[in-house]
C-alpha cells in the first residue's frame, strides 16, 4: 500500500468493504454522489434465521495494491461491488453490462458477490435526483416522491410494459430470473426504486453466506501440506522459508488461524475471533514470524473494542426518510461516540451487553476467554506497532494502526499518551506525493485537536497548507493553502472577527499570529483575490498594531493603501467560496475618539412644544414629604438614551467630535460622516489630516434631516487608508451607550429681523437672551419718542401662519406698555407670509423718566463723578445761611432700559403638529433728562420771596 486510510478504526475489522463505481456517462456526478450516501446509509444488515449482523463499509475507489493485502488482514478485501449507471435506450444496456462485467474482473480475485444498479428516466426526461431526494446537512433524507402523485410500480423496470414502451426498454417477456442471475438491475427512476434498500439487503445477505462458507471451510485441514498466506511484499522480495520443518507448520497454522479470526470477526462472532487470534499469537510468537504476529495482535485489540466500546460503531438500518451523518472531511464522518464521564472500568473486561451486539439480538450477558480490558488494549497496540516497524514495507499498517490506538485513547480519555502513539507517527517514513503529504498533515491535525491539543493541530493544519505551496509542487494550489490556514486561527487563539478577539487583552502567540495573517495576506494576493487580502491587513494593522513596530506600521498602511488602490475596501463581510465569512473590520482606532457629543440646534432655531409649554404639573397629593420608591425609575432608565433636545426637519444639525492620530505617520481621512439608523439622514461628509502621534483635534459633522420621527445616532462612517469603514458604538469600548436616540420636528419655517437702530455696543443682561438675532441701541430725553422698524424676512420655503409678538422688559407692566408700543393688528394683516417675502414692524419707543433723582443716585453722583462746592454760615448770622451746589449735565448718569421684542412664528408642517420657534431682539434705550437743576440757593425765612425770586433768576441765566 502506498498511503494510509487516515480513517481507519478498530471497528472497520468487522466491516465488509463493498465499492460503489460510477458506469457510464449518462448520470451526473452529483446524482451519483447522492446515490452513495442513500446506499452508505446501510451499514447494518440483521442476517434472517441467524442471531448475528454484517457490518458493511463502502468506498468509491479502492487500489488494487491495497486489495492484495487481503489475505494479510481480511478487512482490507473488496469483497463486494455495486456498479450504478443510467440508461435511456437499449444499447445503453449492453454497454454498461460490459463495463459491469470488467469491474468485475478487476475485482475478481477477493469478489464475493456484485450488483449492478441501473436506473431508466421519467417521460419527461428529466436527470436523476433532480426532483429526488435531498440531502440535508444533519443526516436527514427527505423522498419528494411521496409528495408527487407518481405511480411507481413495485417491481423492476423489466416487468412493466408502460416503462419499457416510454424508455425503449426490455418488456416483460424478458425473463427477469435471467437478469437477476447476471446481477441487472433496472429501476424506473431514482423516484420510482422503492425496493433499492430490500434488493441491497438481498445483497448483503449473499455476502454473508459467502463469507459463512469460508468462515466454516476445514478443508485446508486435509491437506498433507498447509498453504502458506503471503503479505504481498513477502511474494514479492521472494523471503526464503524453510517449509519442511516443524516451525513451517506451525507458521502456516498461525497464520490460517489469524486468517480465520479476521472471517469470524466480519461474520459478527468477536469472542471466536478473540480465540482464534489468541491461537495464532502464540504460534506465531513461537516462530518470531514478528510480522504477522502484530497482525493477530492488532486482531485481538480490534476485536476486544468491539465488546467494550459498543458505541464505536451504533447498528443502523436504511430507512426512508432517517438520517444519517454525510461529513465531507478529510477524515470520515464516523467519530467515537461515548457516554459523558465514561470510564474505562465501567465494563468488565469480555462482557457482553445487548448494545454490543447486531440489532435485533436479545439481550444476554456472557464472558469471552482472552478479551482484553482497555489498559491491554493499549499495551497489545504499543507491541503491534513495534511488530510492523521492523518491515520497512509494512509502514502503512503500522501508520493506520496508531490511528486505530490514537481512536482508542481518545475514547478512553487518555490524550497524553494518545499524543505518544501520535508522535511515533511522525517518525514513520513513508514515500508520498505531495497531496498524501496534505493528508497526512490534515489527519494529523484532526487528531492531535480531538485529544485538545489545539495548537499542535493548528502547526501541523499549517504545515500541511504550506506543502500545497511547497516549491516541488508543480502545480500550487493556493486556494487549498489559503482555507487551511484559516481553520489554523483557533489553534492559534486568533480569530477573523473582531469582536472575538478582545484588544489589548494578552492571548496566544502576538509573533506568529502576526506571521499567520502575513501568510493569509500572501495567499489571498496568490489566489488574485485582493479584497479578502485587503480585509486581513485591515484586521493585522488594527487588531495587532500594539504588537508591531513603527516600521512595521508604516510599512503595512503602505501596502494596504496600494491594494486599496486596485481594488476598494468595503465595510460589508465576504463571503468565501467555501462558504466562510469574512466580517468586517472598521477602524475604530485609526484614528481614535475621545469625545462624541450631539450638539442642540442654535437657540433661536429650536422648537418648541406647546403643549410643554401650557403644561401645569398635577400637584404633590403625596402625604410624604420624601419616598425611597422611585415608581417612575424603569422610564427613566429607558429614557437615558434619549437626547433631552429636538432636531427639526431640513435644517442643518450638528455633532461634535474629538479625534486623535496614534500612528506614526500622517493619516488623511476623507468622507467622515454621521451613521445613523430609523430615519432619512442626509450626511456632509468632513475631510481631515491629522499629523502623526498627535491630537486632539475637533471636528463637527454636520448632517440633515428629511423625515421626521426618530433617529438613532449609532456611530459614524469613514474612510482611511482606501479603507471604507462603519464604525458603531457597540464596538468602541469607551462608549457606554450603543446609540443616541434624537426626536425630529416636522419642518419649521424660519425667519430674520433686522431693525432701523445701531447695533448694540453692549451684551444685555436680561434673562432668557439665546434667542437674540439682532439688536438695537438708541437715546432718547425724557419724553422723546422715536419709530423703529423691525424688518421680518422669511428666508425658508415655507411660510408663516402665526406670529405672536410679546415684550420682557425689566420695567413694570405699565411702564412697559407706555414705553413700546406697536400695532399688532397691522402685523396679523400681512400673514401668512410667504417664503423670500418680508413685512415691516413699526416700534413706537417713548422715553419716560421719573423727575427726582434718588438720594442714593445723587449720593454716587456727588462721590464718583460730580464736582461740588458748598457755602455755609452759622444759623442765626445776620446774613443768615446759603449753600450752593454746581455740577454738569454730563455727570448725571442716564437711564438704560433693556428690552426684548420676542417673535414666536410657526407654520408648515411643525405648525400642524404644534411646535413653534422663537427669535428676539435686544433693545438698548439710554434715557437723559430733559431739565437740569445745576445750582440752586436756599435763603432765610425773612428774605424767602426775595430768595425764590434770585433762584428762578439764576436759573433763567443758566438756560
Amino acid at each position: 500500500m502506498s498511503c494510509p486510510d487516515y480513517s481507519q478504526s478498530s471497528e472497520d475489522h468487522q466491516c465488509l468493504l463493498v465499492i460503489v463505481k460510477l458506469i457510464g456517462t449518462h448520470l451526473k456526478s452529483k446524482s451519483y454522489h447522492r446515490l452513495f450516501d442513500r446506499i452508505s446509509r446501510l451499514n447494518n444488515v440483521r442476517i434472517a434465521d441467524q442471531q448475528r449482523g454484517v457490518w458493511l463499509r463502502y468506498r468509491k475507489s479502492y487500489p488494487k495494491e491495497n486489495n492484495d493485502w487481503g489475505d494479510f488482514q481480511a478487512h482490507r478485501k473488496v469483497v463486494g461491488l455495486l456498479c450504478v449507471g443510467k440508461i435511456t435506450s437499449n444499447a445503453d444496456i449492453e454497454n454498461l453490462s460490459k463495463d459491469y462485467e470488467q469491474m468485475k474482473k478487476y475485482y475478481a480475485n477477493t469478489l464475493y458477490d456484485s450488483r449492478c444498479l441501473l436506473f431508466g428516466v421519467l417521460a419527461d426526461d428529466s436527470d436523476l435526483f433532480d426532483d429526488g431526494p435531498s440531502v440535508e446537512k444533519n443526516g436527514s433524507e427527505t423522498l419528494d416522491a411521496g409528495n408527487k402523485n407518481i405511480d411507481c410500480p413495485e417491481e423492476v423496470i423489466l416487468e412493466s410494459d408502460h416503462a419499457s414502451q416510454k424508455n425503449n426498454l426490455p418488456n416483460k417477456t424478458e425473463p427477469l430470473q435471467q437478469n437477476l442471475r447476471s446481477g441487472v438491475i433496472v429501476y424506473p427512476s431514482a423516484e420510482c426504486c422503492i425496493q433499492l434498500e430490500d434488493h441491497l439487503k438481498d445483497y448483503v445477505s449473499s455476502l454473508f453466506w459467502v463469507l459463512e462458507s469460508k468462515r466454516l471451510d476445514r478443508s485446508y485441514e486435509k491437506l498433507e501440506k498447509l498453504p502458506l498466506l503471503l503479505a504481498p511484499f513477502e511474494r514479492v522480495d521472494g523471503i526464503t522459508i524453510d517449509n519442511e520443518g516443524r516451525s513451517f507448520k506451525k507458521r502456516c497454522q498461525g497464520r490460517l488461524r489469524k486468517h480465520i479470526g479476521d472471517l469470524c470477526l466480519l461474520a459478527g462472532l468477536p469472542g471466536e475471533a478473540i480465540s482464534h487470534y489468541s491461537s495464532a499469537a502464540d504460534n506465531l510468537r513461537s516462530v518470531n514470524d514478528w510480522l504477522w504476529l502484530g497482525a493477530a495482535l492488532e486482531g485481538l485489540c480490534a476485536a476486544s473494542a468491539v465488546i467494550l466500546y459498543p458505541e464505536l460503531h451504533k447498528p443502523g438500518s436504511l430507512t426512508r426518510n432517517s438520517s444519517f451523518g454525510g461529513s465531507g472531511d478529510l477524515l470520515g464522518s464516523r467519530q467515537p461516540r461515548h457516554r459523558s464521564g465514561f470510564s474505562k472500568t465501567s465494563k468488565k473486561a469480555g462482557s457482553f451487553t445487548s448494545s454490543s451486539l447486531p440489532s435485533g439480538i436479545d439481550r444476554y450477558d456472557y464472558k469471552v476467554k482472552n478479551c482484553l480490558t482497555p489498559d491491554e488494549i493499549i499495551e497489545k497496540y504499543k507491541e503491534v506497532v513495534l511488530q510492523y516497524s521492523k518491515f520497512k514495507a509494512a509502514c502503512v499498517i503500522e501508520t493506520e494502526a496508531s490511528i486505530k490506538a490514537t481512536r482508542i485513547l481518545i475514547l478512553q480519555q487518555q490524550n497524553l499518551l494518545a499524543s505518544e502513539f501520535l508522535k511515533n507517527l511522525l517518525f514513520i517514513n513513508i514515500q508520498l506525493s505531495d497531496e498524501e503529504k496534505i493528508q497526512r498533515y490534515c489527519a494529523l491535525s484532526h487528531l492531535y485537536s480531538q485529544i485538545g491539543m489545539e495548537r499542535k493541530a493548528a502547526f501541523f493544519k499549517r504545515v500541511a497548507a504550506m506543502q500545497c505551496v511547497a516549491p516541488s509542487n508543480p502545480n500550487p494550489a493556493w486556494f487549498q493553502c489559503y482555507n487551511l490556514l484559516l481553520e489554523t486561527l483557533k489553534g492559534y487563539k486568533l480569530s477573523v472577527d473582531p469582536k472575538e478577539f478582545m484588544y489589548g487583552c494578552k492571548s496566544g502567540w502576538p509573533v506568529i499570529q502576526i506571521r499567520l495573517l502575513h501568510e493569509l495576506v500572501v495567499t489571498a494576493k496568490r489566489m488574485g483575490n485582493t479584497a479578502v487580502a485587503i480585509r486581513h491587513m485591515q484586521f493585522l494593522l488594527h487588531n495587532m498594531d500594539n504588537h508591531l513596530s513603527d516600521e512595521e506600521r508604516r510599512e503595512m498602511a503602505s501596502m494596504l493603501e496600494s491594494c486599496t488602490a486596485k481594488v476598494e475596501g468595503t465595510p460589508s463581510p465576504l463571503v468565501l467560496d467555501t462558504g466562510t465569512i469574512l466580517p468586517a473590520v472598521p477602524f475604530t482606532r485609526l484614528p481614535k475618539i475621545r469625545s462624541f457629543k450631539i450638539q442642540d440646534l442654535a437657540p433661536h432655531l429650536r422648537p418648541h412644544s406647546k403643549a410643554r409649554k401650557n403644561f401645569v404639573p398635577p400637584p404633590n397629593n403625596s402625604p410624604f414629604i420624601y419616598s425611597p420608591i422611585q415608581f417612575g425609575s424603569i422610564g427613566r432608565e429607558r429614557s437615558k438614551l434619549k437626547i433631552e433636545y429636538e432636531w427639526i426637519q431640513g435644517d442643518v444639525c450638528e455633532v461634535a467630535m474629538q479625534v486623535y492620530n496614534p500612528m506614526p505617520l500622517e493619516l488623511k481621512v476623507s468622507n467622515m460622516s454621521v451613521l445613523a439608523e430609523g430615519g432619512a439622514l442626509e450626511a456632509f461628509p468632513a475631510s481631515l489630516s491629522l499629523p502623526a502621534e498627535s491630537g486632539p483635534y475637533p471636528v463637527n459633522l454636520l448632517s440633515c434631516p428629511h423625515a421626521a420621527g426618530d433617529i438613532n445616532i449609532v456611530g459614524y462612517s469613514m474612510t482611511v487608508l482606501g479603507v471604507k469603514s462603519q464604525c458603531r458604538f457597540r464596538d468602541i469600548p469607551q462608549f457606554k451607550q450603543h446609540k443616541y436616540a434624537v426626536k425630529v420636528v416636522p419642518a419649521l419655517p424660519k425667519l430674520q429681523l433686522q431693525t432701523s437702530l445701531a447695533k448694540s455696543a453692549t451684551f444685555t443682561s436680561m434673562a432668557d437672551s439665546g434667542s437674540i438675532i439682532s439688536s438695537g441701541s438708541l437715546s432718547l430725553y425724557a419724553g422723546q419718542s422715536h419709530d423703529c422698524a423691525v424688518v421680518l424676512t422669511n428666508i425658508s420655503t415655507l411660510q408663516i401662519s402665526e406670529l405672536l409678538v410679546t415684550l420682557d422688559s425689566k420695567l413694570s407692566k405699565q411702564k412697559s406698555s407706555a414705553f413700546f408700543t406697536w400695532d399688532d393688528e397691522q402685523l396679523q394683516k400681512s400673514l401668512p407670509l410667504e417664503p423670500e417675502s418680508s413685512t415691516n414692524l413699526t416700534l413706537h419707543i417713548t422715553a419716560i423718566a421719573d423727575f427726582l433723582l434718588q438720594d442714593s443716585i445723587l449720593a454716587d453722583v456727588d462721590t464718583s463723578r460730580g464736582d461740588i462746592s458748598r457755602s455755609t454760615s452759622r444759623c442765626g448770622s445776620r446774613k443768615g445761611s446759603t449753600a450752593s451746589f454746581s455740577g454738569f449735565s454730563e455727570t448725571y448718569p442716564m437711564k438704560t432700559v433693556e428690552a426684548l421684542l420676542k417673535f414666536e412664528y410657526s407654520g408648515g408642517p411643525g405648525m400642524d403638529a404644534e411646535h413653534f420657534r422663537e427669535c428676539s431682539v435686544s433693545l438698548h434705550v439710554e434715557v437723559q433728562s430733559s431739565l437740569l437743576f445745576t445750582k440752586w440757593d436756599v435763603l432765610p425765612a425773612e428774605v424767602y420771596v426775595n430768595g425764590i425770586a434770585a433762584a428762578v433768576e439764576a436759573f433763567a441765566l443758566h438756560c
